[in-house]
């Protein structure tokens, strides 16, 4: 036969229970806040191409964005300092030559202003 619980035992028994529920729920809770802030950052990445892409508009030049301005490339391939050959598109994926020539405020890079949407 079962054992009758004392009710200061039963209590007992259902802090416990409690407290391992509490504990699943604030996992459960930290595991969906992570995942959001994760979603979050994409969408705001997927969001910073899709400025530019309509900035780029279709048949131009590549737009590129640092610091969260975004700027026209003006043209379709140039020759750095270092005698490499760089052509506009391979800006977007080179963070760091885009900081190099604005802080060298090149020609080939144009503010572009924003547009009222």
């Amino acid at each position: 036969m079962a054992k009758e619980l004392t009710p200061e035992q039963q209590i007992e028994a259902l802090k416990k229970q409690l407290a391992e529920q509490a504990k699943t729920h604030g996992d459960e809770l930290r595991a969906a806040k992570e995942e959001s802030e994760a979603q979050n950052a994409v969408v705001e990445g997927l969001a910073q191409q899709l400025a530019a892409a309509k900035a780029q508009g279709a048949g131009q030049l590549s737009v590129v964005t640092h610091e969260g301005q975004h700027y026209q490339v003006l043209a379709g391939q140039f020759t750095t300092a270092e005698g490499k050959l760089v052509k506009h598109d391979e800006l977007q994926g080179n963070p760091e030559l885009v900081k190099q020539l604005l802080a060298d405020e090149s020609g080939l890079l144009q503010l572009l202003e924003a547009s009222a949407e």
